[in-house]
């Protein structure tokens, strides 16, 4: 690929004699949305955490428009599974920090930061101290911060956790925005119908290797959840589990 966009090349990582990702390549161009499947401890936090720039390869390299992800950590935005919010700030507070530690000016970031609030429906609870926030309202203020950053790589795991249908649509209106501007972004999950509705590009990752990578067009839904299933094992039985964490599936 040219030097544009996100680029992993053999990257390898163990946990004592488990290897949590194997020889793992994969390309994310500069304004694609690409999809990183598979079941839980297939090796996609690990993954991304290499991709962030916090957990170093044992062999491999992360790169980042050509340059080392560890050499340009301020153009990556990274939402973990299970973000936080320190608990003594308000969603508003947390949002003006993370902003001016990216060294936002005042009025741009004032402006994202209302803009924010409002698309994701935060005018009601975001001067409230974050100690009372459901897991929800904190995926919400911190999907806010990635948004209001604007990198050039968003590496997020899991967005949907503890969101409901108004804002997980918002969540892709922003993600496809981000695109269209020209950011890279990386989305882990393990719903299916996630990447095939709002990925370009997708991947299925199992034992910590990259087994395959399709472009949405190239499958439909269900031969998607076949091709799943014969490359994770994952039960048919488990199915319905699977999809139950997007609110709006089946609707």
């Amino acid at each position: 690929m040219n030097s544009d966009g996100l680029e992993l090349r053999g990257i390898s990582r163990s946990y004592g004699s488990r290897k949590a990702v194997d020889s793992l390549s994969l390309s994310v161009g500069s304004g694609e949305i690409f999809g990183l499947l598979g079941p839980n401890g297939a090796g996609k936090t690990t993954t991304l955490k290499i991709i962030a720039g916090l957990i170093i390869p044992h062999s491999g390299e992360a790169l980042l428009n050509g340059m080392p992800v560890e050499k340009v950590r301020e153009r990556i935005v990274y939402v973990p599974d299970e973000p936080t919010v320190f608990s003594n700030l308000s969603g508003r507070e947390y949002l003006l920090y993370s902003g001016r530690m990216r060294g936002l000016e005042r009025d741009v970031l004032n402006a994202r930061i209302e803009s924010c609030i409002q698309v994701f429906e935060m005018e009601g609870w975001i001067d409230n101290r974050s100690s009372s926030y459901s897991h929800g309202m904190i995926q919400r203020v911190v999907l806010s911060g990635a948004f209001i950053a604007r990198p050039d790589l968003y590496v997020i795991d899991e967005p949907l956790v503890g969101l409901d249908p108004p804002a997980s649509a918002t969540f892709w209106k922003l993600v496809e925005g981000a695109a269209k501007q020209g950011a890279s972004v990386l989305v882990s999950t393990h719903t299916l119908a996630v990447a095939s509705a709002h990925c370009s590009r997708f991947g299925i990752i199992h034992r910590g290797e990259l087994k395959i990578t399709l472009t949405a067009g190239e499958l439909s839904g269900s031969d998607l959840q076949e091709l799943f299933f014969s490359v994770t094992g994952t039960a048919p039985a488990s199915v319905e589990r699977v999809f139950s964490d997007l609110p709006c599936y089946g609707q």
